[in-house]
């Protein structure tokens, strides 16, 4: 019976993903005796902070993505409770599940680093270093949070299409 071993690619997203867990914890903790006593809890649209809140709040984007990590984690390992818009050819299935697992391995990583941006950024503009979230952070972070599902995604939904 053939192991399952873990791909070198899908090794290097899983390093990737627990560094960037490490530094969501350790920008803050290294920041945090420095910071003010309000710091920006919520942006705007234009990047400027429009909510504000102890300087606690700076621990809810490294809690809340500490768990968002460990559930995607999981549910790259069982990547049949992906919900696909489409049908898998059956011939196709293991090599599906090893695509969509690394598709979510892919997201997590990024999910993870734009937590770790806007924890940074959150921490700079508190110091007054910067007044805002940089204007290219949205439309990079929308880009690969719905680019990169679509890469994955809209050749294998074509696919289908095509052989129905």
């Amino acid at each position: 019976m053939k192991k399952n071993r873990i791909h070198p690619f899908d090794l290097i997203l899983d390093i990737l993903g627990i560094i960037g867990i490490l530094a969501l914890f350790a920008i803050p903790a290294i920041f945090y005796q420095e910071l003010p006593d309000s710091l920006p809890r919520h942006f705007g649209s234009d990047g400027m902070p429009d909510a504000y809140g102890g300087k606690g709040v700076i621990w809810v984007l490294p809690i809340l993505g500490f768990f968002m990590y460990l559930v995607l984690r999981f549910i790259s390992t069982l990547p049949e409770l992906i919900n696909l818009p489409f049908k898998v050819n059956p011939s196709e299935g293991e090599s599906q599940k090893r695509k969509y697992g690394r598709m979510i391995r892919v997201l997590n990583v990024v999910l993870i680093f734009t937590f770790v941006f806007l924890t940074f950024n959150t921490i700079q503009i508190g110091l007054e270093n910067n007044t805002q979230i940089p204007s290219e952070f949205k439309p990079i972070a929308l880009l690969l949070l719905f680019g990169i599902p679509s890469i994955f995604l809209i050749p294998d939904w074509l696919k289908s299409r095509k052989f129905k």
